[in-house]
C-alpha cells in the first residue's frame, strides 16, 4: 500500500480542500514517478501488487488529486485502496467515489466519521491526527457513513476484494481501539456483511 503522508502543512488542512496547498507540477510528477517505480519494483521483484491509498492530510486526498492520480497512474501499474472515512473527511460521498472508481478498486478500508467532531475539526482548523485523538473516527454504524447502502452497492457490483475495518486513532491515545473494532465488526454482521 502506498500512502503519501508526512507533510504537517497538509495535515493542518485535512478535509479543507479549498485551503489545502497542492503540490506544484514538478513535485507532483516526481511523486508519480516514485509511485510507478515502487509499484513496478513491488510487482517485478516480489509479486506484490501495489495499491494507492488517498489519505486525509496527504497530497492525494481531494477529488482533484484522486482524479489526477487516476489519469497519471495506469491501473495495470497500481490499483486503488479507497477508504470510506478518508473520502468523507475530504468532503466526498464515499458511495459516489466507490462507484466512480470501482473499475480501479483493489482494496477497501472501512471507517466511520463522527459528524459533530468532524464539523468542529473543519471549522476550528484542527489537524487530522488531533481530530483522530478527539474521536473523529468512530465505530462503524455510529457515524455519518451509510454502510447498508455501501453493502448493497458492493453486492450489486460483485466485489470480491479485501476490506479492512480500521479504527484510526492517534497512536498515543489508542485505548479502546479493540472495543471499537469489535463493535464495528458486530455492526457489519448485523447489516449483512
Amino acid at each position: 500500500m502506498i500512502i503519501d503522508f508526512g507533510n504537517p502543512e497538509r495535515a493542518r488542512f485535512a478535509g479543507r480542500g479549498a485551503l489545502a496547498p497542492r503540490l506544484n507540477d514538478k513535485d507532483w510528477q516526481r511523486m508519480m514517478e516514485h509511485i510507478i517505480a515502487l509499484s513496478t519494483l513491488a510487482w517485478q521483484e516480489y509479486g506484490v501488487r501495489a495499491v494507492i491509498h488517498p489519505h486525509a492530510g496527504g497530497s492525494i486526498e481531494f477529488a482533484d488529486e484522486i482524479e489526477r492520480l487516476a489519469n497519471d497512474i495506469p491501473h495495470d501499474v497500481a490499483g486503488l485502496c479507497l477508504d470510506t472515512g478518508h473520502l468523507y473527511y475530504a468532503g466526498m460521498d464515499p458511495l459516489d467515489w466507490l462507484d466512480r472508481y470501482y473499475h480501479r478498486l483493489d482494496y477497501l478500508h472501512f471507517k466511520d466519521v463522527d459528524p459533530q467532531v468532524y464539523q468542529r475539526a473543519i471549522h476550528e482548523g484542527i489537524d487530522f491526527f488531533t481530530a483522530c485523538a478527539e474521536g473523529v473516527m468512530c465505530p462503524l454504524g455510529s457515524g455519518a457513513i451509510d454502510y447498508p447502502a455501501i453493502k448493497d452497492f458492493l453486492a450489486r457490483r460483485g466485489y470480491q476484494g479485501w476490506i479492512t475495518i480500521e479504527q484510526e486513532r492517534d497512536p498515543r491515545h489508542a485505548a479502546g481501539s479493540l472495543q471499537a473494532v469489535t463493535e464495528s465488526l458486530r455492526y457489519l454482521r448485523d447489516v449483512g456483511f
